[in-house]
């Protein structure tokens, strides 16, 4: 399944007012092989993997837990391992609309979940500046 970051762009953050709304998007599609991991140990070292990088906090609440629960709750998990083939990415991000990207990238550096990291690929993407 197709990842996005997707964003509207009004059209008043043009310079002319002639202008439609339109859609900011990065998407990348990956075709992959995917492989079940069903023992335990390698789901463990997995988890608590996860856990350093996305939430270390929990490391100490997880061992916590006990054992036997953490065994039930790894039967309850399904971990995969996922090995990428091919991987295609369209980019839209104004980089047609030259005038506008100072102002796009304005708006997308103080938005939300996804203006933000919209605002990084902007300069990623043009490297000599908005």
């Amino acid at each position: 399944m197709p990842r996005a970051v997707v964003t509207f762009m009004a059209s008043r953050v043009y310079p002319d007012l002639a202008r439609v709304p339109t859609w900011n998007y990065l998407m990348v599609h990956c075709t992959v092989d995917a492989k079940i991991i069903a023992t335990f140990d390698y789901k463990d070292r997995l988890l608590k993997h996860l856990i350093a990088d996305h939430d270390p906090a929990y490391a100490d609440q997880w061992r916590g837990l006990g054992q036997d629960y953490q065994h039930k709750m790894m039967a309850g998990m399904v971990a995969f391992e996922l090995k990428v083939l091919s991987m295609q990415c369209k980019v839209k991000l104004n980089q047609h609309r030259p005038e506008a990207r100072a102002t796009v990238h304005a708006l997308y550096a103080k938005g939300n979940d996804n203006k933000g990291p919209m605002a990084l690929w902007i300069d990623k993407l043009d490297p000599s500046g908005v």
